[in-house]
Formats: C-alpha cells, structure tokens, sequence
C-alpha cells in the first residue's frame, strides 16, 4: 500500500500535479487512520468478548459455592430448630412453674451441640483479591458479591458463639451434677428424682439454659435473612447467566 501511494506520489510530482498529489496524500492518511479505528474497533470487541466470557465462568463458580454454603447454613438451620422447640417449650414450662419430672428427663436426654458450619471461600477469595470484581456488569450483583463473605462471617461468628455457650453449659451441668449423663435413660432413677428438684430450683441453672436458647434463636433467625440475602444473589446472577449465555 505504501509503495502504490509513492508510486503515485512520484507519478504526480514528475507530472507537476501538486493538487491531485495532495487528494492522494490526504486520502492516504485517511485510510490509514480509518485502519488504525478499524483495528481498535476489532480488538475491543474482541477484548469485551473475552470479559463476557470470563464473567460467565465467574458468575457460574460464585453460583456453585454459594448454593453449596446455602446448603450448610440450611442444614445448620434445621438441626438447631429441631433442637431449639422442645428446649423452647421445657423454658415455657420453667417460666410457668409446670416442669415436670418426665419434661426434665427429656430435655436432657438431647445434646444441645448442634456443630458448626465450615463454609466454602475458594471461589470468592479468588474473584476479590483478583480483581475480577469490576468484571461483573450489574452493579447491585457486585455490590452483594462484595459483602457475601463478611455476611457469611458474621453468621459462622454467632454459630462460634452457639457453640460455645453450649460447651459451657455442659460444663457447668458436669461439675456441679457429675454421673447424672448416664441415668437419663433410666427414668426410674432414684437419685436423678432427688437431684431433680435441686438442679431445677438453681438460678445459674435456668440462666445458662435461657442463654443457650438465646443463642439458638440468633443462629436461627440469621439463617433465614441469610437465606434471603443468598435468594436476591441467586436470583441476580441467573439473570446475568442467561444474557450471557
């Protein structure tokens, strides 16, 4: 192309076309910067492309992990509120004075551990630190994929905490009532009937219990508006996967 337009170029300079050269020259330049546009246009296209793509694979992995992590939450969820009622209505019973041996038997024969969640970070660690985060193109999705982790984190801090009061209730009803785990199942023990009546009227006894309940109903209830915030997620990235898709 260069070597045509100095041909020209040398063609109109021997004939003494200053006028013609110069539409030559002008077009000659015109082309070239309409190949540079050309040559930007295609290699941002491509670019763009290539980040659609990537953000598929990004939304598609953050989809996997968060719908694993809801599971746990869940499943943590639904082994708390199986133990949460009957602990729920035997501090009912306490409150109105109705506890009757049989309820005491019962409610002890349950372990109040429920563990604890451990929940999967690989994918979003990885779309924070990378940087990936400006690739996503809704800005409220990328809002809520910012604060997942630290939602998450705050929800396995108080399921830490469950834990804990309910290690130290355990403690605290094994030192003071050593050798009663056994006869729990024996509801005809004489000595779990006498010891009934002193565990029951302790304070510290009905304290610890309300702060296990208290305890259970947080990590309950945090699940559900967890449960809610990973619905609005869900929902954002389907809708972002099928334009990209």
């Amino acid at each position: 192309m260069i070597n045509f337009f100095r041909r020209i170029r040398k063609q109109l300079a021997d004939d003494n076309k200053p006028l013609k050269y110069l539409r030559y020259a002008v077009g000659e330049i015109v082309l070239v910067v309409v190949g540079i546009l050309i040559a930007l246009q295609i290699n941002n296209w491509n670019q763009f492309r290539s980040e659609r793509k990537l953000e598929l694979k990004i939304l598609k992995d953050l989809r996997a992990e968060i719908i694993t992590n809801n599971h746990k939450i869940n499943n943590a969820k639904v082994r708390k509120e199986v133990l949460y009622k009957p602990l729920a209505k035997y501090m009912k019973l306490m409150d109105e004075g109705k506890v009757e041996y049989i309820d005491f038997v019962e409610i002890h024969k349950k372990d109040f551990f429920s563990g604890q969640i451990k929940p999967s970070f690989g994918v979003i660690n990885s779309f924070i630190s990378s940087g990936d985060v400006n690739l996503i193109s809704n800005d409220s999705l990328k809002y809520l994929l910012t604060d997942w982790k630290d939602h998450v984190a705050v929800f396995t801090a108080m399921e830490f905490a469950s834990f804990n009061g309910h290690r130290r209730f355990s403690e605290y009803f094994d030192k003071r009532y050593p050798n009663l785990e056994n006869q729990f199942h024996n509801k005809s023990s004489e000595d779990l009937r006498n010891r009934f009546v002193k565990i029951y009227n302790d304070v510290e006894y009905g304290n610890r219990l309300i702060t296990v309940k208290e305890h259970f109903e947080s990590s309950i209830n945090y699940a559900q508006n967890t449960n809610v915030y990973i619905n609005g997620m869900i929902k954002l990235i389907d809708k972002e996967i099928a334009k990209l898709d």
